[in-house]
């Protein structure tokens, strides 16, 4: 019997204010993903997928394996401020809640992997609040800390978003038209890599994303 590995992946959307004109961006593109599990059962083996987004306070979009008991397709609304300190406080807690639960269902369960999409700098105060609950998710004493990915446009800071990467930072260089075609190729960025993971049944992502300079991991500090 072969082995039914999955890999727990965590999309993480910044759904403060300033992401508001692109709203309706942002749930064409998550239905294009939650499309591509319906209709791929390898992708959807291996890809776990959970969505999380968070303005003020996170919100948990889409439990992990609850896609297929979908009966409408999940929407985000945007406003608020940028609070990183409460999101990664959630996804240590849903990280202990799914990965059980998954090996519960015969998952061989791989190291979780977060995607992580914002425009802003953190409102969280003082400033520097939430670099203790980003430190507890990544901690690797921990054993299931996640691999962080980072895609940064509009008013992102570089200096953060290496902070809170672990693995690799894709910040826009500004030679896209405008905020919603960054935003586009970001999140089409994690459907290719989610795809290219599924089909390696290991993570993978890309070297270059257009429009994104990437940082990659030597360079990302931790």
């Amino acid at each position: 019997m072969s082995e039914n590995k999955g890999m727990p992946t965590y999309v993480v959307l910044d759904t403060s204010k300033s992401m508001a004109e692109h709203e309706s961006l942002l749930n064409r593109t998550l239905g294009n993903i939650l499309n591509k599990l319906f209709t791929s059962p390898r992708f959807a083996e291996f890809i776990q997928l959970s969505i999380l987004t968070f303005s003020a306070q996170p919100n948990l979009v889409l439990k992990m394996t609850e896609l297929q008991n979908l009966r409408h397709m999940p929407t985000v609304r945007c406003g608020g401020s940028t609070r990183f300190a409460p999101m990664f406080e959630m996804l240590r807690a849903r990280v202990e809640h799914d990965l059980p639960m998954l090996r519960r269902q015969g998952v061989t369960v791989m190291r979780p992997v977060v995607f992580l999409l914002t425009d802003g700098a953190p409102s969280d105060r003082p400033d520097g609040a939430w670099e203790a609950a980003h430190k507890r998710l990544v901690d690797p004493a921990w054993k299931p800390h996640p691999h962080i990915i980072s895609y940064g446009f509009g008013d992102a800071v570089e200096s953060i978003l290496r902070r809170m990467s672990t693995l690799q930072t894709y910040l826009a260089t500004g030679e896209l038209a405008d905020a919603g075609e960054a935003l586009d190729e970001a999140m089409s960025a994690m459907l290719n890599s989610m795809v290219a993971s599924a089909a390696a049944q290991e993570l993978r992502i890309p070297e270059n994303v257009r429009g994104y300079r990437s940082i990659p991991e030597e360079y990302v500090e931790h």
